[in-house]
């Protein structure tokens, strides 16, 4: 009996991958809305600068890091998904097969780099003072 409910913990899974899935979902949405607002901003504006085209520069590396973050959050929710519920319901892309916890640790660790390197260009690129950043 223990061993029957201990197996049918795995279910409890099913909260942090719709858990993902909706993050993945808002920070998505999220990164469409900025490029509507930002884009509409800009020709509103109407000023095509060098400090205007910084500004839009560092605009598109927030939005791009707010993408990765998402993409993140999806691939924890399918790879857990795979892992714990149904190892056959979703089919991936080779590049993205996950078939052990370190297969997908390795597929977050690698998105997550790519995010932080992103994040940190945005820093750099926005940032005026140098001492500031480091």
């Amino acid at each position: 009996m223990f061993q029957k409910m201990l197996a049918a913990c795995r279910f409890l899974l099913i909260v942090p991958v719709v858990g993902c899935v909706l993050l993945t979902l808002g920070v998505v949405l999220m990164g469409i809305g900025r490029i509507v607002t930002d884009g509409m901003a800009t020709l509103q504006a109407g000023d095509y600068s060098a400090k205007a085209a910084k500004k839009m520069s560092l605009s598109v590396i927030e939005i791009i890091d707010l993408f990765l973050i998402g993409t993140v959050a999806y691939i924890t929710a399918v790879g857990l998904y795979k892992l714990f519920i149904d190892s056959k319901g979703v089919q991936l892309p080779m590049r993205l097969q996950i078939n052990t916890l370190k297969d997908l640790e390795d597929k977050i660790i690698g998105v997550l780099v790519a995010a932080l390197a992103v994040a940190f260009l945005g820093h750099a690129a926005g940032g005026d003072e140098p001492a500031a950043l480091l």
